[in-house]
């Protein structure tokens, strides 16, 4: 095969798997979508056909340029990366950036079934493993509960009775006292259900004002 005829197979291949990938973030609403997931791909895959040739032509490493991939997707990787308040969202989406990029290289570097199996694994990944995510979600829920109860003792401490005999994990809280009212907030991780036990159980309680969760 002609070396421009095998280069352009190859940015075809980086093309199409790029594509499938991005297709399934596009269907899935993330930032990172189809186009964007597709040129990450293509360009992985220019650089790595660069990289082959140059070190071809000039005798030079052939991991050079390749190697620079890896620390420059970063850049783009982190730019997807958001903090919400106490949580932290595009952890998948700078993760699926990085994988992309892999992909694309090898593809430039002629590895196609491998490129291929590759691009088959992350779909797998994306497709099932949500469902995973969801199931490990429902019995390990954070929630935050800001609690406004009177300024008594007796009061605070069935609050505190009613978190240590849940199945929840308190992960830290806070106590503040101002006009005669007892101000708690409790960072609190567990089950979906059971914190929702908690819910009932707080608001049942005499002492307590409000309740915000």
């Amino acid at each position: 095969m002609m070396p421009f005829a095998s280069d352009l197979l190859s940015l075809s291949v980086a093309l199409v798997l790029g594509a499938f990938i991005g297709l399934e973030r596009e269907l899935s609403d993330k930032a990172a979508g189809l186009r964007t997931n597709i040129l990450i791909c293509l360009g992985s895959c220019l650089f790595a056909i660069l990289s082959r040739e140059l070190a071809t032509a000039a005798g030079t490493d052939i991991t050079r340029i390749a190697a620079q991939i890896v620390s420059g997707i970063g850049f783009l990787g982190a730019g997807a990366i958001m903090r919400e308040g106490e949580h932290v969202t595009g952890l998948t989406t700078a993760a699926t950036i990085w994988v992309v990029a892999a992909i694309g290289v090898t593809a430039g570097f002629g590895f196609y079934a491998l490129a291929a199996a590759t691009t088959v694994m992350t779909l797998v990944v994306q497709g099932v493993f949500p469902h995973l995510d969801t199931l490990i979600d429902e019995l390990r829920q954070r929630h935050t509960f800001k609690i406004t109860s009177d300024l008594n003792d007796d009061g605070l401490e069935q609050i505190k009775t009613i978190f240590r005999n849940a199945d929840v994990k308190v992960l830290r809280r806070k106590l503040m006292k101002r006009e005669n009212l007892y101000y708690s907030v409790w960072y609190v991780a567990g089950p979906r259900l059971e914190q929702k036990s908690v819910v009932r159980r707080i608001l049942e309680n005499k002492h307590v004002r409000e309740l915000t969760y």
